[in-house]
């Protein structure tokens, strides 16, 4: 059933279920919006029906929105609603709580305060914290009631997750594995799936991979036989956290009347495409060419770097990208490790040479939330007590906030707590929200200037030049993936494979990768590491090796 098209896909497929696969950089995002523009002007979706675009997350429903509004101009917000799984099983909720006999959630999930409360009930019971997650998705993976859900727990067998459903609901809160849930429950309800279905023309899912057969699920209960999938097998790299890959394309194929193969990037130039390619045919994937290698003349490269200790790396990579910056300042630059970790004296190289960077590991970096953080600053300060004018900047922030936004209600959260956590070490609050960079775009999933990330956030967003640091066994592989690989499981060492794969394949022009000799651990004790296997796959398509050790 698979399809090259020529002309392209989105032209001519109607209002039926397709699966739409591609490489890094080949058009899927964008070919998804192109499709809504195409049933926008044939006339197939009407007021006040419209379509429903879901990603996996935030930084990727930017994206979607950012290509719409490039398409459709500002008539997009009329045609298309886009938003990640999380906040629509939460909407959906909160809404019509009331038709399966419920209430309204008093209180959002918010990451920060779930991750003290997990670790304090992985501390008190001894338990795996990746075997409780595990556990909790499990029993939350549909639309079940909080009795069957006390039931799938039972049968779990697991102490821990039995002690953790019951502590959270004595605190009358609910975790995402139960935001998901609560959906499923209310869109089971036949009169809130036939208004939720009769509400779009249709639904576009994006990064497909990224998902676990229940937010699938809650993408079918609306498309109701008119969704389109698109994603990539090769860029699975959310296992961790309940992704499914082979799974979801399985099932997804029952479904799909037709499948389509994109094949050529019109991202990246040839030398980061040859990288890229090495990674891929590796993953069981193509090699992948550029759609138009004329126009990349003699622009682009690949270079690998070597170092003999993160300091020197540092170094280097600053000077590097502050050339960059002072030379392409339209242009964005991003520094992508596989951990922030691994980042770490790369970050205060930055931040003593006085480069403004956005930091995505840091909450508050997060354009929405530190464009109210700047707008709100001046007159939260007038409150003078440092715990005061916290409070008072979270609470102007929130009345600006969609209520129903649960995204950004706990990115707001997420914020205020890593905020809160500096000025505990003496910083001024004044002094933490003014360094903080606000994107000249909040729209914008990537703004000119400098961009600093860990392997996972980068996910589905491009930058015109990309140093990817940290090619080091237990780096890239992580430590974790290696363990499994000893106990004979290599599935998770496939999975950081994907996430190299990632990294690489967000560089539109230049890219460059590193790798030290010695890498401190986690207490900051130097360490002799060996270079990633990874590397190999990587070196006889370099243009340049520079060995500055």
């Amino acid at each position: 059933m698979a399809t090259v098209v020529d002309p392209p896909w989105y032209e001519t497929h109607e209002l039926s279920s397709a699966l739409v696969l591609a490489p890094p950089g080949c058009g899927k995002t964008e070919s998804l919006a192109r499709w809504v523009e195409s049933l926008v002007d044939r006339g197939l979706v009407n007021s006040p029906k419209r379509i429903l675009g879901l990603t996996f997350s935030n930084k990727a429903k930017a994206n979607l929105r950012a290509r719409l509004k490039a398409h459709l101009g500002t008539r997009w917000y009329r045609h298309a609603l886009v938003t990640n799984f999380h906040g629509l099983a939460y909407r959906v909720y909160q809404h019509h709580a009331g038709a399966i006999g419920r209430v309204p959630l008093e209180i959002a999930p918010q990451r920060g305060w779930l991750k003290g409360f997990t670790n304090g009930i992985v501390k008190s019971t001894g338990c795996d914290s990746a075997e409780l997650a595990c556990v909790l998705r499990s029993a939350k993976c549909g639309p079940f009631d909080d009795e069957q859900v006390l039931a799938r727990l039972e049968a779990a067998g697991l102490h821990a997750a039995m002690e953790y459903e019951a502590a959270l609901r004595a605190q009358n809160r609910v975790d995402f594995d139960d935001v998901i849930r609560l959906g499923h429950l209310t869109l089971a309800h036949p009169g809130v799936q036939d208004l939720y279905q009769s509400s779009f023309t249709a639904v576009i899912v994006d990064e497909v991979q990224d998902l676990s057969l229940g937010q699938l699920e809650l993408a079918r209960r609306i498309g109701g036989g008119r969704s389109v999938y698109a994603g990539d097998l090769a860029q699975g790299i959310y296992g961790f956290a309940g992704a499914e890959p082979i799974a979801v394309l399985e099932s997804i194929r029952v479904e799909v009347d037709a499948e389509y193969r994109l094949e050529s990037s019109y991202r990246s130039s040839p030398a980061v495409l040859r990288a890229v390619s090495s990674v891929s045919r590796e993953l069981g994937g193509a090699t992948v060419l550029s759609a138009i290698p004329d126009e990349w003349s003699d622009r682009g490269t690949f270079r690998i770097l070597r170092t003999r200790h993160v300091l020197a790396e540092a170094e280097v990579v600053s000077e590097l990208v502050a050339g960059w910056v002072r030379a392409f300042p339209a242009d964005s630059v991003a520094v992508i490790a596989r951990t922030a970790s691994r980042r770490r004296a790369l970050d205060r190289a930055i931040d003593e040479s006085g480069i403004a960077a956005e930091i995505w590991d840091f909450p508050a970096h997060r354009p929405l939330i530190a464009e109210l953080l700047a707008r709100h600053l001046e007159l939260a300060l007038l409150v003078g007590d440092p715990p005061l004018a916290l409070q008072e900047l979270y609470s102007r922030c929130l009345v600006d906030l969609d209520e129903q936004d649960l995204d950004a209600l706990d990115e707001l959260q997420e914020a205020l707590e890593a905020i809160e956590e500096l000025v505990g070490e003496g910083y001024s609050l004044a002094d933490v929200v003014s360094g903080i960079r606000v994107s000249s775009d909040p729209d914008a999933p990537v703004g000119p200037g400098l961009h600093l990330l860990n392997g996972h956030l980068g996910k589905g967003q491009q930058f015109d030049r990309v140093v990817v640091l940290g090619l080091e066994e237990a780096i890239l592989p992580h430590y974790a993936a290696m363990l499994a690989e000893r106990s004979g499981d290599r599935s998770q060492i496939t999975e950081e494979l994907a996430v190299l794969h990632v990294m690489l394949s967000r560089a539109r022009e230049d890219l460059v990768v590193t790798v030290a000799d010695v890498v401190p651990k986690w207490n900051g004790q130097d360490m002799d590491r060996t270079p990633s296997r990874f590397l190999t796959l990587l070196t006889a398509e370099a243009d340049e090796v520079l060995d500055r050790r």
